[in-house]
């Protein structure tokens, strides 16, 4: 067993190469190597299959982290309402944030920030501050060591901050903030995060908030603050290369805007329906009739 283990570690960490890892990542490669018996141990499947995003910039925010799993790595009381971890796919988030204004002076918020995937992609954008937030002291340390290998590549950009702690209790920054959550835990806390956004925009209500909520699973708690109004509702689409690194082929996302955003034009899909098609795991949203 031991051997076989290390074996695979092996396999792993050869498919991980600067030079292989592209190789390997192609389209036309990866259709002929998956077809062979034991293609699992070099890609992996689903969500802990190796994405082609920490292939190319040389991370790992990829696995799969059941709720038990997380559940049992630590003593923090928050860590009851953990759901799981999966890494977000990075084109539904860039889409996210492409849809937003005011990005520059807006510092970005990763609530529940797992690896860290969807901060190194908020870094493509210029954002003034890039924080994440993790309770998780093993999945913040690893958001750790792939925000310094971007920060390494690319010091051009934005720099990544990673705090470890209750992500619902973390202060919000002051001036604009874009909040970003997928769905990593229950709804008792994300009424907390609720509570914290009313909060900052009751302290400082010139300024604005965006709170996008990928997988919005609880997304009625958002809805039922009368400082936020819905200002997109859909599902997004993966990009070509990252259909089958994830649960699905598009995810879906809701965007709320608070404070001087409150009245900003919204998308024509807002008022779309949240339809949770999993029980607290999934939630998709319902197509507008043609």
């Amino acid at each position: 067993m031991f051997l076989k283990r290390k074996l695979k570690d092996g396999i792993r960490a050869f498919g991980s190469l600067p030079l292989v890892s592209p190789l390997i990542s192609h389209g036309g490669v990866r259709s002929v190597l998956t077809r062979l018996p034991g293609s699992h141990t070099l890609y992996g499947r689903g969500w802990n299959l190796s994405h082609p995003f920490d292939r190319a910039h040389g991370i790992d925010a990829s696995g799969l982290v059941s709720s038990e799993e997380l559940r049992a790595s630590g003593d923090h009381p928050a860590l009851a309402h953990a759901t799981i971890y999966g890494g977000s796919q990075p084109s539904v988030v860039r889409a996210a944030i492409a849809s937003l204004p005011e990005l520059e002076g807006c510092c970005f918020v990763d609530l529940g920030c797992g690896k860290g995937r969807p901060l190194i992609v908020a870094s493509e954008f210029p954002f003034r501050d890039i924080i994440g937030v993790e309770l998780s002291e093993s999945l913040a340390r690893q958001a750790r060591v792939n925000a310094s290998k971007i920060a390494a590549r690319y010091p051009e950009r934005t720099p990544i901050r990673v705090e470890t702690g209750d992500a619902t209790a973390f202060p919000l920054p002051r001036g604009n903030v874009m909040l970003f959550m997928y769905h990593a835990f229950g709804k008792e806390l994300v009424l907390r995060v609720v509570d914290s956004v009313e909060r900052a925009l009751e302290a400082e209500p010139d300024r604005s908030i965006y709170v996008t909520l990928y997988n919005p699973v609880n997304g009625e708690c958002f809805d039922r603050s009368p400082r936020l109004s819905r200002r997109l509702a859909r599902m997004f689409p993966y990009s070509a290369e990252e259909r089958g690194y994830g649960p699905d082929t598009a995810d879906a996302v809701v965007i709320w805007q608070g404070g001087r955003a409150f009245n900003s034009p919204r998308d024509a899909s807002a008022d779309a329906r949240i339809v949770i098609t999993l029980p607290n795991m999934r939630a998709e949203i319902e197509a507008a009739p043609s």
